[in-house]
């Protein structure tokens, strides 16, 4: 593909990031070995799989930890854009432990959604200030496709052979929908195009539907070539409202195969959402503790369900009001990050898309705001390379206005 992103090989994708590179890459492989079923009664205890994960967890702690205290552009950014937020999130889902119905749940989970945010910022300095931007880009993806296919593994891990078939690979929407228009409106080559596209299209998510149909109005801050991509679709979108009724076109993308449309319809969500509203509201200041309050709750209530599939009731749950609060700051500052003008207008659009997407992913689906789960490394791997790109360009701009330059 011309002007390609495809920067790095194989080799180069395994090892440019060193050590935290190893532990992050090997992760995903690691858990789909280890991968086994387990019953809702089980989700606090330690047998040798969760002791291999917090081994693992561990590790990641103490070497993304390492690379924030000695490394400044690590600094920058999980202190200087709105990651700050999500550290001050974490740091107040881990004060909940002193509360929590379950002390030993949210003090791992606390711990885990930490390590982790400090492994995967970590590893993308790395890789950025090893091979650039466009460097950067091409690793995220790359990342993304071995995320799927660990995914795919933990499945025949799970249930053998036999269940490798087109609809195992379209179940991986969780890990290939946050990257769609990424995939879409960058040169990041075939390989990635024909993994993440295919997926996301085909995944019959209505969370991903939503999500990309409101990514679309990301469109309009971006390049000339991707805002006239933006009135084609817009036109496309205001033709098909003038010749079909709008609740027909729903009926066949976002609630493609359910009775109706309507929140009634959206497996059961609905009700999840009214159980954690309720319920939440019974201890709305510092919430019942980050996860295992929501898993608590859900579970008394809805036999089967472990969460409340919507980022802000999670943190609602867990954290009360306060963490609601840095909770939304964060993403609503990664809004603003996304369509600054300090980025170029070829990445702003791309960006902005896909943070709607993956807000809309945040509001229907497990992800950011409780446990590392669904949505929850793509959402920082992605957010993690926005922030970096935008400090990337800040500091151009700033260089260019100090050297005088227009």
């Amino acid at each position: 593909m011309k002007n390609s992103f495809n920067k790095i090989s194989i080799l180069k994708f395994f090892t440019v990031a060193g050590v935290p590179g190893y532990i992050l890459l090997a992760r995903p492989i690691i858990y789909a070995l280890i991968a086994r079923q387990r019953s809702f009664s089980e989700v606090a205890t330690v047998d040798a799989s969760a002791a291999i994960q917090i081994v693992v967890t561990t590790l990641a702690f103490i070497v993304g930890g390492y690379i924030f205290l000695k490394n400044s552009n690590h600094r920058k950014l999980l202190l200087k854009t709105p990651f700050r937020w999500f550290v001050f999130y974490l740091l107040w889902a881990t004060i909940t432990v002193l509360w929590s119905v379950i002390f030993s749940l949210t003090g791992y989970r606390a711990f885990e959604n930490m390590a982790y945010l400090l492994l995967i910022s970590a590893v993308l300095v790395k890789v950025y200030e090893k091979i650039g931007v466009e460097g950067l880009i091409d690793w995220v993806m790359k990342f993304a496709i071995l995320t799927i296919l660990a995914s795919i593994l933990q499945q025949v891990q799970l249930l053998g052979i036999g269940v490798l078939s087109i609809d195992t690979l379209l179940s991986e929407q969780m890990n290939s929908t946050p990257y769609f228009f990424l995939a879409l409106l960058l040169p990041t080559g075939y390989f990635v195009k024909s993994f993440i596209l295919p997926i996301s299209i085909f995944s019959l998510s209505n969370t991903a539907y939503a999500g990309m149909a409101a990514g679309i109005f990301g469109l309009g801050r971006g390049s000339r070539k991707v805002k006239v991509f933006f009135g084609t679709i817009l036109l496309a979108t205001v033709g098909a409202l003038l010749f079909y009724q709008p609740e027909i076109i729903l009926k066949n993308t976002i609630f493609y195969g359910k009775e109706g449309v309507g929140l009634e319809y959206t497996t059961g969500r609905d009700q999840i959402f009214t159980i954690a509203v309720m319920e939440g509201l019974n201890n709305p200041l510092h919430g019942f503790g980050f996860v295992a309050g929501e898993e608590y709750i859900i579970r008394r209530t809805r036999p089967g369900v472990i969460g409340a599939h919507n980022g802000l009731l999670s943190a609602f749950l867990g954290t009360g009001i306060i963490g609601v609060f840095f909770f939304m700051i964060f993403l609503v500052g990664m809004i603003k990050v996304a369509k600054s003008n300090k980025i170029p207008s070829k990445y702003r659009g791309p960006f902005l898309c896909t943070t709607i997407l993956i807000i809309i992913h945040t509001m229907g689906n497990p992800g950011l705001g409780t446990r590392v789960y669904g949505t929850w490394i793509p959402a920082v791997t992605i957010f993690s390379m926005i922030s970096l790109i935008y400090l990337h360009f800040k500091k151009a701009s700033s260089y260019e206005n100090n050297m005088g330059h227009p």
